[in-house]
C-alpha cells in the first residue's frame, strides 16, 4: 500500500476527476470478512486503485485458494502497485469495468469511482454497452457508483457475496428507486452498515457513505442495520454479520421511498407520530431565484446610486445566506443591510426603455454576462423570474442547526435560501410552522431527510422539505397562535430561549407514550 504516497504526489482535481476516495484498512477487513465468509474461490474488485481490499483478502486467504480479478481504468495510480511476480492468483486488468464482457463470481468487493455521470466522457458510448450486458434500462443514473453496483450485482454468482461502499444519497433518489427494487425482489440486501462519524473514518470521502452487504442466496428475512459511531469500535468487530442494533423488515423498506428517513429513525429518540401530515399540506418550498451571474444581478446602495439604476428596475433582494443571522427578518434589518451597503437589491427591469439601466444592461454584456449557462437561455438574458417574499426562509446547506427565518420583510431571495410559499390551507398555520422547524424535534424529523457532504455539511432540497413529516392541523390545534407569537418575539432577540419554548410546544403534538423509541438491540451487538 502506497496511499500516502500516491496522496502527497497527486493533485486533488486529478483524484477528483478519477472520483477517487480510499478505504480505511479496519473498514475493508471488514467488507473482505463478510465476502469471503462463504470461502469464494473467484473474487472480483471493479475498481482496484491501490489494493486494499486484494490485501485483505490476501490475509484471510493466505494459501492462495482463489483468483482474484481487479479492474481499474487509472494508469496512473497502478504505478504505485508494488507487487512481485509470485501473486499469481492476482489479475489486474487496466481498462474500464464498464466495457468489461460479463463474468460470474463467487464474491465482489468494491469502492467504486464517485462521480456524477453527468462528467463521465464516454457515458454516451458506454451507457447502451451496458444496458445490453445486463438487460436493464440506466437512463436517468446520475452518478458512476451506481452503474457500478448495477453490473456488479448481475455478476454475482449463486450464493455469492457482494460489499460496496455507496453514497447514502442514493436511498433517496430517483435513481436509486431501481436499484432498491432489484434489491429487495432478488432478497440480495442482507445488512447496512452506515457510520455516525463518517468524516474520522474517511477523511477524503466528499459525500456521505455507507456500506452494502449483499448476498445472492434468494432468502426473504428481515435486513440488519448497523451503526458505527467511532473508529475505535471497527476495530473490535469480529463478524459484521453479527453486529448489528436493528432489524427491518423487507415490507417497511419500501423501494419507491426515502429510505433515510425510514433507517435513521430506527435510531432516533423520536418516533414521528403515524398522524403527522406531509409539509406540501400547507403549502410548497422553491428554491430560491437562480440569476446565474449574481455579481452582475447582486445591487449595494453605493451601486444603485453610482449607476442611477431606476427604482422601478430594482427590487429588495437577499442575496447571501450570511446577510439573515437571526431567526427573525424584518424590513428594519433589511434597511440596516441597505444602509451599510451590502447588496440587498436585484436588478429586475421593468422599464426597458431606462437609458441607465440599459447601458449598465449593455456593461454586463460587454463582461459576458449573457453568456452564462443560465443567462443564455433566457429571452431577454438579464429577465429573472417572477417572486413574492415568502414568509418562511430556509438555508439550503447547514452544518449542525438547521437555518429557519420568518421573514416580515419584502424582500425576495436568490439560491442560498429555499422560499415556503403556503396554500390556502397553510396560510393560518404560517407561524405554527416556523415554531416547528424551529424547536429540536422539527430539526431532528427534517433532518431525516438531509442530503449529507463531506465535513459534516448537510442539504435539503425543496422536494426533501416538502416531503417532511409535520403535524397535522389538529395536531396543530393543540397550539394556540397567541403561542407561536410569542415564541416569534423571543426568537428576534433571543433564539436560544426562543427553541426552548418552540420545543414545548411541540411536545404537545407528541403523545407521552410516543417520545422514547423500544429498545430493539440485538443481543449481538456491542
Amino acid at each position: 500500500m502506497h496511499e500516502s504516497k500516491y496522496i502527497l504526489e497527486t493533485p486533488v482535481s486529478y483524484r477528483k476527476d478519477y472520483g477517487q476516495f480510499f478505504t480505511p484498512v479496519s473498514v475493508a477487513r471488514l467488507m473482505a470478512d463478510w465476502v469471503m465468509k462463504d470461502g469464494a474461490r473467484t473474487v472480483l474488485d471493479p475498481a482496484f486503485g491501490l489494493g486494499v481490499f486484494y490485501e485483505e483478502i490476501r490475509k484471510i486467504n493466505p494459501h492462495k485458494k482463489m483468483q482474484f480479478t481487479g479492474y481499474e481504468i487509472d494508469g496512473h495510480i497502478l504505478s504505485y502497485l508494488k507487487l512481485n511476480s509470485s501473486e499469481t492468483n492476482l489479475r489486474i486488468i487496466n481498462d474500464d469495468y464498464f466495457e468489461a464482457e460479463l463474468s460470474k463470481y463467487d464474491g465482489i468487493i468494491c469502492n467504486p469511482p464517485y462521480m456524477r455521470f453527468q462528467k463521465f466522457l464516454t457515458r454516451h458510448n458506454v451507457l447502451p454497452k451496458i444496458e445490453e450486458k445486463i438487460g436493464k434500462r440506466l437512463t436517468g443514473y446520475s452518478n458512476t457508483s451506481s452503474v457500478f453496483l448495477v453490473k456488479a450485482l448481475k455478476e454475482l454468482n449463486s450464493h455469492g457475496r457482494l460489499a460496496f461502499i455507496m453514497p447514502f444519497e442514493f436511498f433517496n433518489t430517483g435513481y436509486g428507486e431501481k436499484i432498491k427494487k432489484s434489491l429487495l425482489e432478488g432478497h440480495l440486501l442482507k445488512q447496512i452498515v452506515i457510520f455516525s462519524n463518517e468524516k474520522e473514518i474517511f477523511p477524503d470521502a466528499t459525500t456521505t457513505v455507507c456500506i452494502l452487504l449483499c448476498k445472492n442466496d434468494g432468502i426473504e428475512d428481515s435486513i440488519k442495520v448497523t451503526l458505527i459511531d467511532n473508529k475505535e469500535k471497527i476495530d473490535t468487530i469480529d463478524d459484521i454479520s453479527n453486529f448489528y442494533q436493528r432489524r427491518i423488515r423487507c415490507p417497511d423498506l419500501p423501494y419507491n421511498k426515502k429510505w433515510s428517513p425510514i433507517i435513521f429513525s430506527l435510531f432516533s429518540e423520536i418516533t414521528i407520530p403515524s398522524d403527522y401530515c406531509q409539509v406540501n399540506q400547507y403549502g410548497a418550498f422553491k428554491r430560491g431565484i437562480a440569476t446565474g451571474a449574481n455579481e452582475f444581478f447582486a445591487l449595494t446602495k453605493s451601486k444603485i446610486e453610482e449607476l442611477y439604476l431606476s427604482r422601478n428596475n430594482i427590487c429588495k433582494c437577499i442575496t447571501k445566506s450570511s446577510q439573515i443571522r437571526k431567526a427573525v427578518f424584518n424590513e428594519s434589518d433589511f434597511f440596516e443591510l441597505y444602509n451599510a451597503d451590502k447588496p440587498v437589491h436585484c436588478l429586475d427591469v421593468k422599464d426597458h426603455k431606462d437609458e441607465s439601466t440599459e447601458k449598465y444592461i449593455k456593461l454586463g454584456e460587454q463582461q459576458g454576462m449573457h453568456k452564462r449557462y443560465l443567462t443564455k437561455t433566457r429571452k431577454p438574458w438579464y429577465k429573472i423570474e417572477r417572486r413574492r417574499p415568502a414568509p418562511f426562509l430556509f438555508g439550503v446547506f447547514s452544518r449542525g442547526r438547521l437555518k429557519v427565518i420568518r421573514n416580515y420583510s419584502t424582500a425576495i431571495n436568490f439560491t442560498c435560501y429555499h422560499s415556503f410559499y403556503p396554500n390556502i390551507f397553510g396560510q393560518k398555520y404560517i407561524n405554527k410552522l416556523f415554531v416547528y422547524f424551529l424547536s429540536d424535534i422539527g430539526q431532528s424529523i427534517i433532518k431525516m431527510n438531509k442530503r449529507s457532504y463531506g465535513e459534516n455539511l448537510d442539504k435539503l432540497e425543496p422536494g426533501d422539505l416538502n416531503e417532511c413529516l409535520c403535524p397535522n392541523q389538529e395536531k396543530f390545534g393543540l397550539i394556540e397562535e397567541s403561542e407561536a407569537e410569542e415564541v416569534i418575539e423571543t426568537a428576534n432577540s433571543n433564539e436560544e430561549l426562543a427553541i426552548q419554548m418552540s420545543n414545548e410546544l411541540i411536545n404537545r403534538t407528541i403523545k407521552p407514550q410516543q417520545g422514547i423509541l423500544p429498545e430493539r438491540y440485538s443481543s449481538a451487538a456491542s
